[in-house]
């Protein structure tokens, strides 16, 4: 196992170079060991997996290992993220992990950990690894059980229940599952609510992805969404991630609808209801978006990006909603906490019912930017905490710069602002640049070119930056 696979949140890698199937039973000790060392008296592993090729090898290893280890498995099967979350909070289960890689292509695998209802992260991830480089484990006289309980079935009539206002509903909607694991629960949840006009793209579960990557906030991957919405009677379009802990909306007109942008439309309703409350957005958000909430009366809060991050910031500011340009969303209010794609669709089309809105009308109130896109540019894992470093320290010397530095560097001027930081999740660094006019982001771009410039490529840079 190479030591990258080991990420802030999670642990990912590219299956052979990096993420070793042959290794995943040591791993699955070292999991074990962590879990007993935290919760002496834990008893339950929860495990769910994706539709990768790989992943029933990875299930096979990990279950064995929390067996030989003394602890009980109830495999939910193949299925989303969110499903393992709900497993974990309603059927009184202390641990669980989804072999997933999210939205990284076919060629990834990995594993979400979780432990007390929350999830493992930074130090206590990096603990896991040391646990696996020597060797610690807890191989018990007893082994544990195995047992097997679909959890999709109770996850639907959850949904059902709590929105049972939705039922029958006559909005007609497009939404694209990208042959990952939103297929295990689309169809039954459309079946379950009584919703005719619905046409749903590619549900059949596909480790190969066959027709496109599973990362509805690229928009080359919701092609196939914004065709059917320009040439049928759809009025909206969902995308959904490769483990469905988020989604991404499409107007009718086929306009990709930002993370930031979207949690605007859920405060809306939330603050209406809860005058003054805290909202959360990740630290890449458009400035837009704190312009919005504190409009509305309430307290916009930037956070460090990382589900786990933002659910702490939640947390701290007793916040009913919280959420990352990436579309992960958190909602307290009325919900567990988690992001959950599929719970953020619900919650979307009950605004868009209520408020008797299209999409393209309730994002109309958000102050128009020129905001680029999150762009993702290849840098070496070993060299990305370097190069935000280093072009901290330039910005540092620039008096017309304030900078904030929770997560990588937003520096901000009078013509605007942009941010760099790490990616977490694969070898590249994230940056995002935002104006008010066309003039003030060619003087980001140039600022962020500036900075950047000793550590990438002349030609490469200039074109990813789009100068």
């Amino acid at each position: 196992m190479k030591d990258t696979i080991f990420r802030k949140y999670d642990i990912r890698g590219k299956v052979g170079s990096e993420f070793d199937l042959h290794k995943v039973y040591d791993l699955g000790l070292a999991l074990a060991y962590h879990f007993l060392q935290q919760k002496p008296d834990l008893k339950t592993v929860a495990i769910g997996m994706d539709g990768r090729k790989h992943s029933p090898d990875v299930k096979t290893s990990l279950t064995k290992a929390m067996n030989d280890s003394g602890l009980d498995v109830l495999f939910i099967g193949v299925c989303p993220s969110p499903v393992l979350y709900f497993t974990l909070f309603n059927k009184n289960i202390d641990a669980g992990l989804m072999i997933t890689a999210s939205h990284n292509p076919k060629e990834y695998n990995g594993i979400k950990i979780c432990l007390n209802k929350k999830m493992v992260s930074g130090d206590e991830i990096q603990k896991i690894k040391s646990f696996l480089k020597t060797g610690e484990s807890i191989i018990s006289l007893m082994e544990g059980a195995y047992y097997e309980q679909d959890m999709i079935e109770p996850y639907i009539a959850w949904m059902k229940e709590h929105f049972s206002h939705l039922v029958g509903m006559n909005l007609s909607f497009v939404a694209d599952c990208a042959n990952a694991v939103g297929g295990t629960v689309m169809p039954k949840l459309i079946e379950a609510m009584e919703w005719k006009n619905v046409k749903l793209l590619f549900e059949e579960v596909d480790g190969d992805y066959p027709n496109h990557e599973a990362d509805p906030v690229v928009e080359e991957n919701m092609r196939f969404v914004k065709d059917v919405l320009l040439s049928t009677d759809a009025e909206v379009g969902i995308g959904f991630d490769g483990d469905c802990d988020r989604m991404a909306p499409m107007t009718k007109d086929g306009q990709l609808v930002s993370g930031d942008t979207l949690l605007a439309v859920y405060a809306q309703p939330i603050l209406r209801s809860n005058p003054g409350a805290s909202i959360v957005g990740d630290i890449k958000v458009s400035s837009g978006f704190i312009e919005t909430i504190e409009k509305w009366g309430g307290k916009p809060c930037l956070s460090p990006s990382g589900h786990s991050i933002v659910k702490k910031c939640m947390k701290q500011n007793n916040a009913l909603l919280g959420g990352e340009l990436s579309c992960h969303f958190f909602f307290s209010d009325r919900y567990f906490g988690y992001d959950d794609g599929f719970y953020s669709m619900m919650r979307l089309f009950e605004i868009m019912i209520n408020e008797k809105k299209s999409l393209k009308d309730l994002i109309s109130v958000f102050p128009k930017k020129i905001s680029l896109p999150e762009m993702r540019i290849k840098c070496a894992d070993d060299k990305k905490k370097d190069v935000i470093e280093k072009v901290k320290t330039l910005f540092a010397k620039r008096d017309d710069v304030t900078m904030i530095t929770i997560d990588g560097v937003r520096a901000i001027m009078d013509y605007g602002w942009g941010i760099l930081r790490v990616s977490n999740t694969q070898p590249v660094v994230s940056l995002r640049m935002e104006s008010d006019t066309p003039q003030g982001l060619k003087k980001i771009k140039q600022d962020f070119y500036d900075a950047m410039k000793l550590h990438f490529e002349e030609h490469f840079l200039k074109e990813q930056i789009g100068l």
